[in-house]
C-alpha cells in the first residue's frame, strides 16, 4: 500500500516514539499503579495511548454532555478506539458541536503472543513477532462514522504498534490453545503515528499495483479483506470520491480510481 498521505509536520516520530519508550519504560518498573488505574478497567493499549497524549491525569475521563472523553483540555478531546467504531456516533454528535476531537485508532502491525499458566501465571513460551493487522482495518470501520469524515472539527490519528497479546493456556482444544481467555494486549513499540487528511490520504488506501479500473475481487486480492470488511472499506471509499462504481463487467462490478482534482 502506498504510504499515507496527510501526516502534519508537527509530528516527529524520533520524539514520538521517545515519549512512548519512556512510558513504556516507567509503567515496566514501576507498574500501572504509578499512572493511576483508570476508572473504567481500561486494558493497557487504552492506557498507555491515553498517556501519552496526555501525560496529566487531570484531564484524563472527563463528564462532558452526559458522556465521559478519554482526554479533555482546553476545548480539545482525545478519543482512543482500541476495537470498533461501531459506537461512537452518538459521541461525535455531542462532541463536535462545540470541540475538536482527535480520534486515535491503533493498529497493531506486529503482534506476539504470551502464552500463561492460568494457575502460576509462569510464561510458557518465547513469543515470535508476527505480522497481524495492517492500516485497512481502519478503512473498513470508518463505515460507522463516514458521515463525519470530512467534519473539520474531527482529526482521525493513526497509531502504528508491535503489542505482546497476553493469553491463558485455558482453552478446550489438546494443546489449550483454542478457545483461551485473552487477558490483555501491551504495546511493546511505537512504530508510527499519521494524522490523516480527509479525503485525500484515502487513496493511500489503493494498494499499489492495482489498477485504476479494478474489480471487487482484485480489491479483495489486495487487502485481504472479505465479506462484510471488504463492501465496508469500498463503501468508504465511494462515499468519499476516492473510487467510483461503473457499469458490471459480464456479472462484476468495476470500481474506477478518481484523480485528487475531482475530490469534492
Amino acid at each position: 500500500m502506498n504510504s499515507l498521505n496527510g501526516s502534519r509536520a508537527d509530528i516527529d516520530l524520533s520524539l514520538a516514539k521517545h515519549r512512548f519508550d519512556d512510558i513504556l519504560n516507567f509503567l515496566a518498573v514501576n507498574g500501572r499503579d504509578a499512572l493511576g488505574i483508570g476508572t473504567y478497567s481500561e486494558k493497557s493499549l487504552h492506557f498507555i495511548l491515553k498517556n501519552f497524549f496526555e501525560p496529566d491525569r487531570d484531564y484524563h475521563e472527563v463528564a462532558y454532555k452526559g458522556y465521559v472523553a478519554d482526554v479533555m483540555r482546553d476545548g480539545k478531546i482525545v478519543e482512543i478506539q482500541t476495537a470498533t467504531l461501531s459506537g461512537l456516533r452518538d459521541k461525535l454528535d455531542a462532541f463536535l458541536t462545540d470541540s475538536c476531537v482527535r480520534l486515535v485508532f491503533p493498529v497493531r502491525k506486529f503482534k506476539s503472543i504470551v502464552w500463561m499458566d492460568p494457575e502460576t501465571g509462569e510464561v510458557k513460551n518465547t513469543p515470535k513477532r508476527r505480522k497481524s493487522e495492517n492500516i485497512y482495518s481502519l478503512l473498513c470501520e470508518l463505515i460507522y462514522i463516514v458521515d463525519y469524515l470530512r467534519d473539520p472539527n474531527l482529526c482521525i490519528t493513526v497509531v502504528e504498534l508491535a503489542v505482546d497479546d497476553y493469553r491463558y493456556l485455558d482453552g478446550w482444544s489438546r494443546d489449550r490453545k483454542k478457545g483461551a481467555t485473552k487477558l490483555d494486549s501491551v504495546p511493546t513499540e511505537l512504530i508510527s503515528i499519521t494524522d490523516l487528511a480527509i479525503p485525500e490520504s484515502l487513496f493511500s488506501f489503493i494498494p499499489e499495483g492495482l489498477e485504476d479500473v479494478f474489480s471487487r475481487q482484485e480489491f479483495a486480492k489486495a487487502t485481504g479483506l472479505r465479506g462484510r470488511a471488504l463492501w465496508a472499506a469500498l463503501k468508504v471509499l465511494e462515499t468519499q470520491r476516492v473510487i467510483v462504481k461503473t457499469e458490471p463487467d459480464g456479472r462484476r462490478h468495476r470500481y474506477t480510481v478518481l484523480k485528487d482534482d475531482k475530490v469534492d
